[in-house]
Formats: C-alpha cells, sequence, structure tokens
C-alpha cells in the first residue's frame, strides 16, 4: 500500500491537526482499539478468579431469566442420543 505524506494543518504557527490517509487512519484506529483492550486484558488478570456455583447465579435471576437459562442450556440425556448407522465402524 502506498502511502501519502502526512499533511500538516497550523494554527498560528503551531500544528493543529494531521491529514492522513483513510487506510492509515483507519489502522492507526485498530491499533488504539487493540492497545485498550489489551490493557483491559492486564487489568483483568490483576484481580483474582471468582467463581461461582450455576445455583447462585440462577438464584439471582427472576424465575423467567432463570427458565430461559436452563431451557437455552439444557443437555440431552444420553440415552436420547443417536447415531447414525454410518457414524458406527
Amino acid at each position: 500500500m502506498a502511502t501519502r505524506e502526512r499533511e500538516f494543518v497550523y494554527r498560528d504557527g503551531r500544528p493543529a491537526a494531521v491529514i492522513l490517509n483513510i487506510a492509515e487512519y483507519e489502522e492507526l484506529l485498530e491499533r488504539a482499539e487493540d492497545l485498550d483492550d489489551l490493557r483491559a486484558l492486564r487489568r483483568t488478570r490483576r484481580r483474582p478468579l471468582r467463581f461461582r456455583s450455576l445455583a447462585d447465579v440462577l438464584a439471582e435471576c427472576s424465575p423467567e431469566d432463570a427458565d430461559g437459562f436452563a431451557a437455552r442450556n439444557a443437555q440431552p440425556s444420553p440415552q436420547g442420543v443417536r447415531r447414525s448407522s454410518r457414524s458406527r465402524r
């Protein structure tokens, strides 16, 4: 990618703005977002891990939330799982 020279805008003899190629600008934004993500990750890793039981989490939810959560995350019983004849080798 060919980059063009940056152009500086001056006000009262001092740099006030920079004109960049749009691709360069987007790359700068992406790098800034990545840096924010890394900082957040470092902050998170400094905190001790806390685990809670599913029962505790569900106890904090309303009954409707808990029912929806249970329905979305229900695991089929092993007896209810069928294999096709092709997978039995």
